[in-house]
C-alpha cells in the first residue's frame, strides 16, 4: 500500500506531535513483530520433516513403501502450507508498519478522520493571518500611537545626549505610514502562572516611514537648521507581551505590557540633503547621531523598559503602578583587582579602568585609571540601580586609556575633537554576570573571578574568555534593606512625575499650555515629556534618577509651556531640599507641591493653587565618597 494513497504525507518534523506519532509508531511496530513468528513455523515445519524422511533413510535402508511415500507427500503439504501462511503474515505485518510509520498532513488526517475543524493549519505563516489582517484594520490608530511613544521617550534622550554643537533637536515629522508591522511569529509559554499570560511575538517592519529631524547647531541658530530624513528603514525583532491581571469581564485582562526581549535589528539611511555648512557639518553631526539611534535607541524599549497600555479603567483593574518599571534595589560591587591583562601599547603594558553599568540606557559606573600594569589594583566600592533583579545582568567593559592615539591624531572630527585624540579608550574585553542567583541571596557578599572576552554582550554564548579576568565582590540590597543606610552622605534621587493641577494658560487662544517639567540637581538638568493641550496634565511613567549626588543637595523644579518657533514659557517653579525627602519615613514622600506662580499667566481656577504631584525616594549609598 503506497504513501499517495493516503495524501499529503508530510516529513518527519520536530514538533511534539510528530515527536508522538513517531514514538507510538515504534511501539506499535514491535509489537506487530512479536504477534507470529511465522518464519521460526516455517523452519520447524520442513526440519520435521526432514528429520523423519533421514531417519527413514538411516534406519530402514532406502526401504521404499507406500507409507514412506505418503509421508513424504503430506510433510511436503504441509510445509508449502507453513510456507504460505509465512509469507501472507509478513505481508500484512508490512503493510501495518508502514501505516503506522507515516506522519500525515492535513489532507491524510481529512482522509483518515473524515472530518476536521476548517480553522485546523499546520502552516505557521497562515496561523498569523488572521492577526496580521487586525493589525492592518487598526494600523493607522497603532501608528499614531507609536508615534507619540516614540516622540514622548526619545526626545528627553536627544536632549539629553546631545552634544555641544548641538543647541535643539527633535521630530519634524513621525509617521511609519500605510505599511504595518507584521507578526512572524507567536508563542505562549507556559509558566503555569494564573495571574498574568505571556505572549513572545516575533515581528518585521519595512516600509514607507516618513521620519525627518529638526536640528539646530550652536552657531547661526534657525539659519543653521538641518532637517535629515530617516530613509531605508526596516526593523526586525521579538517582543513580549504581558496580558495582566486577569479579570472575569471582556477583554480577560486591566492592561498590556509590551518590551523587547532583546534588542532589535535596526537599519537605515541618514539623508542630510544639502545640509547647511557642507560636508563637514553633515558629517559631524551624523557621526553622533548615526551611533545614537543605532545603540541608545534601539535599547529603549530591551526589558525591563517596557510600554504599559491600560486597557480597563483602574475602578476595575485596581493600581497599575507596578506594572510600570521601578527600582526594586541595587547592587554594591567592590571592584578588587584585574589580572593577566594583555598588553595594548607596543612599548608598554595597559592604562585600565572599568566601566560597569546593569541597564544600558542608565546610569553607569566607572573605577579610576591605573597607570601600566597588566594586573591592576582597584579595591573600589560603586553602586547600581537594579530594576528586575531575576533577569537582570551586570555588564562589565574594560578598557585602556591612551595618552595620544595615534589612529586619530590626523583624522578630522569634530563631534569628539581633542577627545578623539587625548585620552582616547581602547576596548580590552568584557563580561556579564547574571544577577538572578546575587538577588536570591539579599544583603549577602558573592565573591567571583570573571574572565573577560571580546564577544559581544548579546551573544547566547557569552562574553569569551582570553583576555584577563576581573576579581570583584557583589551585594544585592533591596530597597527596604538599604533604608538602613540612612546616615550615608551620597545616594541617589529618584523622581516620579505623576500629574499636574491647575497649570496657568501660555495659550490664550486655545485656553491650555503644552506642558513639561525641568529638573535640577547637582548642575545636572533632566525634563519630561511634553503633554500638549493640558492644564491638568499626567504623566503615566515618567521616571528621572540622579545617581551619587550629595544628601545636602536641593531638588529644582521648573514647569514651561513648549513652544516650536519662540522661547519656552515659564510657567511656575518649586525648590525642594534632599534633606527633607531622607528623613521622611523610608526616605520615600508622594505629595502635591504648590508652584511659585509667574505673574503675567492666568490660572484656569484662581480659586485654586498651581500643583505638581510627584513621587521623590532617596536611596543612600555607604562605602561611597564623591
Amino acid at each position: 500500500m503506497g504513501t499517495s494513497s493516503i495524501g499529503d504525507v508530510q516529513g518527519r518534523g520536530s514538533d511534539s506531535t510528530s515527536t508522538s506519532v513517531v514514538e507510538e509508531t515504534g511501539v506499535q511496530t514491535g509489537r506487530a513483530k512479536s504477534n507470529i513468528q511465522g518464519s521460526k513455523i516455517v523452519a520447524s515445519f520442513w526440519l520435521v520433516w526432514l528429520t523423519v524422511i533421514v531417519s527413514a533413510v538411516v534406519h530402514w535402508k532406502l526401504y521404499v513403501s507406500s507409507e514412506l511415500l505418503k509421508s513424504i507427500v503430506v510433510g511436503m503439504v504441509i510445509g508449502v502450507a507453513g510456507t504460505a501462511v509465512y509469507y501472507q503474515n509478513q505481508k500484512w505485518k508490512d503493510e501495518r508498519n508502514q501505516r503506522l510509520g507515516m506522519i500525515p498532513g492535513k489532507k491524510g488526517t481529512q482522509f483518515l478522520l473524515h472530518n476536521i475543524p476548517l480553522w485546523l493549519d499546520f502552516s505557521d505563516v497562515e496561523k498569523m493571518e488572521w492577526l496580521n489582517s487586525i493589525v492592518r484594520q487598526a494600523w493607522p490608530y497603532y501608528d499614531k500611537a507609536i508615534c507619540d511613544e516614540i516622540k514622548c521617550q526619545v526626545e528627553p534622550m536627544l536632549d539629553e545626549y546631545r552634544p555641544s554643537f548641538i543647541r535643539k533637536i527633535s521630530f519634524q515629522k513621525l509617521t511609519f505610514g500605510d505599511s504595518p508591522f507584521r507578526i512572524e511569529t507567536i508563542q505562549v509559554p507556559d509558566k503555569g502562572d494564573s495571574e498574568r499570560i505571556e505572549i513572545d511575538v516575533g515581528f518585521r517592519w519595512s516600509g514607507d516611514a516618513s521620519i525627518f529631524l529638526a536640528i539646530e547647531l550652536m552657531a547661526g541658530g534657525s539659519a543653521t537648521r538641518m532637517v535629515p530624513k530617516v530613509t531605508n528603514l526596516a526593523v526586525s525583532g521579538e517582543a513580549r507581551i504581558v496580558l495582566s491581571p486577569l479579570l472575569p469581564e471582556i477583554p480577560g485582562f486591566g492592561a498590556a505590557t509590551v518590551s523587547l526581549m532583546t534588542p532589535p535589528l535596526v537599519k537605515f539611511h541618514l539623508d542630510f540633503g544639502a545640509a547647511f555648512g557642507g560636508s563637514l557639518s553633515a558629517k559631524a553631526v551624523k557621526a553622533w547621531l548615526d551611533p545614537f539611534l543605532r545603540e541608545t535607541f534601539t535599547s529603549m524599549l530591551v526589558w525591563p523598559r517596557r510600554i504599559v497600555v491600560p486597557i480597563l479603567p483602574e475602578e476595575k483593574t485596581g493600581p497599575l503602578l507596578g506594572l510600570y518599571m521601578r527600582n526594586k534595589g541595587a547592587v554594591e560591587v567592590f571592584v578588587k583587582s584585574g589580572n593577566g591583562l594583555p598588553r595594548m601599547d607596543k612599548f608598554g603594558s595597559a592604562d585600565p579602568f572599568l566601566e560597569l553599568f546593569v541597564d544600558p540606557n542608565g546610569d553607569r559606573e566607572k573605577t579610576t585609571k591605573k597607570a601600566n600594569t597588566l594586573n591592576p589594583i582597584w579595591e573600589e566600592t560603586h553602586w547600581l540601580l537594579v530594576q528586575e533583579p531575576e533577569d537582570q545582568f551586570l555588564h562589565l567593559k574594560m578598557f585602556d586609556v591612551d595618552m595620544v592615539n595615534m589612529k586619530e591624531l590626523f583624522r578630522v572630527n569634530l563631534v569628539k575633537g581633542a577627545a578623539s585624540v587625548i585620552g582616547s579608550a581602547d576596548l580590552i574585553g568584557r563580561a556579564k554576570i547574571s544577577l538572578a542567583d546575587i538577588s536570591s541571596n539579599p544583603g549577602k557578599k558573592s565573591a567571583m573571578t570573571v574572565p573577560l572576552g571580546q564577544e559581544e554582550f548579546s551573544n547566547p554564548a557569552g562574553c569569551g574568555a582570553g583576555r584577563g579576568e576581573v576579581s570583584l565582590e557583589i551585594t544585592y540590597w533591596p530597597l527596604e534593606l538599604i533604608k538602613g543606610h540612612a546616615s550615608e552622605p551620597v545616594g541617589a534621587l529618584l523622581v516620579t512625575l505623576i500629574e499636574g493641577s491647575n497649570i496657568p494658560i501660555a495659550d490664550i487662544v486655545l485656553g491650555s499650555s503644552d506642558v513639561y517639567v525641568k529638573f535640577s540637581c547637582a548642575n545636572i538638568t533632566k525634563k519630561s515629556c511634553v503633554m500638549h493641550r493640558e492644564c491638568s496634565p499626567k504623566w503615566d511613567d515618567c521616571k528621572l534618577e540622579w545617581f551619587k549626588i550629595k544628601r545636602e543637595s536641593v531638588l529644582s523644579v521648573k514647569v514651561f509651556d513648549y513652544d516650536k518657533f519662540s522661547k519656552d514659557d515659564f510657567l511656575g517653579s518649586v525648590e525642594i531640599p534632599l534633606n527633607d525627602i531622607a528623613h521622611a519615613p523610608m526616605g520615600d514622600i508622594t505629595k502635591s507641591w504648590r508652584l511659585n506662580p509667574v505673574p503675567g499667566y492666568g490660572l484656569p481656577d484662581s480659586t485654586k493653587p498651581c500643583t505638581l504631584t510627584m513621587r521623590l525616594q532617596w536611596v543612600p549609598f555607604k562605602n561611597v565618597a564623591l
